[in-house]
């Protein structure tokens, strides 16, 4: 195979871009697989993926990191209450709070369920 030449990688961070989008688009238009082409060109196929990513969330303006949610308990979860019972499940991995009086097949189904999880 021949190899393809995409001319010098620019030093400057700023040009990467636009050198990441022109050897992407000329894979896109060889007809070339991602494989054959990341070969052709003395790269590896994770790189060029990278390089996919890299545009892809440049151009959103989002940023790629993981949004956090506070969320606030309306009452400790270690507080028991005298009107309810805790039931711990899959060794503790599940559990219920139920009230006082809970009819007693409901909750026999109801630990079947979580048991199923």
């Amino acid at each position: 195979m021949r190899r393809i030449e995409l001319g010098e990688r620019p030093t400057n961070r700023g040009d990467l871009a636009g050198w990441y989008a022109a050897a992407l688009a000329a894979q896109a238009a060889s007809g070339l697989s991602v494989a054959d082409y990341a070969s052709q060109i003395g790269v590896a196929v994770p790189t060029l993926y990278q390089w996919r990513r890299r545009l892809q969330s440049a151009g959103d303006g989002h940023d790629t990191r993981t949004n956090l949610v506070e969320v606030t308990l309306a009452r400790p979860t270690s507080t028991v209450t005298t009107n309810s019972l805790m039931v711990h499940i899959n060794d503790g991995r599940r559990r219920i709070e139920v009230p006082r009086g809970f009819d007693g097949d409901d909750l026999q189904r109801l630990v079947a369920l979580l048991e199923s999880c």
